[in-house]
């Protein structure tokens, strides 16, 4: 049953997202403004919204978020610290102020910047990959096998990104340090973020925190250049590190390794 609703939201999720992309990216529409970047938009939503259709099809509950000081705060850093540890072992602190300056100012001032911080990737994203897709994959995996496989999924995702142009995927190219790097980076992340939704109990809510403090923080920081490397190597030490920490927890009929 678990395996033929993650087929059913895989097609769904797709549909919703490759499709528009495809039909966008055959016709050249303009990513930036008007028809094209509503449709955009609200095809880079489809996790989200194939979480939505599964649920009005189905109606399954699922545990609730349970409150506590501890997980926004680790979201926050869990996030953030992969790009700021680049930009400070690079030796590029110095000129964060002034190119954050200039981000925030460019996205319409800090509440711009914070709308579209929360609605591009992390709102329109893990309500399907962390509040769908991740707690029945921890039916059958443990902590790791939900890593390498939604991590995975999550990436592949992304691809047509990397082939409709004016995304920022398109302007970093597949198979370069940035391209080859955003895929690899996506797997740490993902532990992080089923660390925080799972074990600190954060839920979606934790996941859509760790996964904006990431975005913004990639925007706010100077551009790393080869410093996506140690970005990379900063988030699978931090995963490492966060490893050892992990206790059984129940997950539905069993107990999740």
């Amino acid at each position: 049953m678990i395996k033929r609703r993650l087929v059913e939201f895989g097609v769904i999720c797709l549909v919703l997202t490759w499709v528009p992309w495809a039909v966008l990216g055959v016709l050249g529409v303009n990513l930036d403004e008007g028809v094209g970047m509503l449709v955009f938009s609200l095809a880079a939503s489809g996790p989200s919204l194939a979480a939505l259709v599964m649920w009005l099809l189905y109606r399954e509950r699922r545990r609730m978020v349970r409150w506590s000081p501890v997980w926004p705060v680790a979201a926050v850093v869990l996030g953030a610290i992969g790009p700021l540890g680049a930009c400070i072992i690079g030796g590029q602190l110095p000129e964060l102020p002034d190119h954050a300056a200039s981000v925030v100012a460019g996205a319409g001032g800090v509440l711009g910047a914070a709308a579209y911080t929360f609605l591009a990737g992390p709102v329109s994203e893990e309500f399907g990959w962390r509040g769908y897709v991740q707690p029945r994959l921890r039916e059958y995996f443990g902590p790791l096998g939900t890593t390498v496989v939604l991590g995975a999924a999550w990436g592949l995702w992304h691809v047509p990104l990397y082939f409709l142009n004016g995304t920022g995927q398109h302007d970093d190219g597949l198979f370069t340090a940035a391209g080859v790097t955003f895929f690899l980076e996506l797997f740490p992340l993902t532990f992080v973020m089923l660390f925080v939704s799972e074990k600190l109990r954060g839920g979606v809510p934790g996941a859509i925190l760790v996964h904006a403090a990431w975005n913004l923080t990639e925007e706010l920081v100077p551009p790393l250049g080869g410093g996506v490397w140690v970005e990379l190597l900063v988030m699978t030490a931090v995963a490492a590190a966060l490893l050892p920490s992990w206790t059984p927890v129940r997950t539905g009929r069993r107990v999740a390794r």
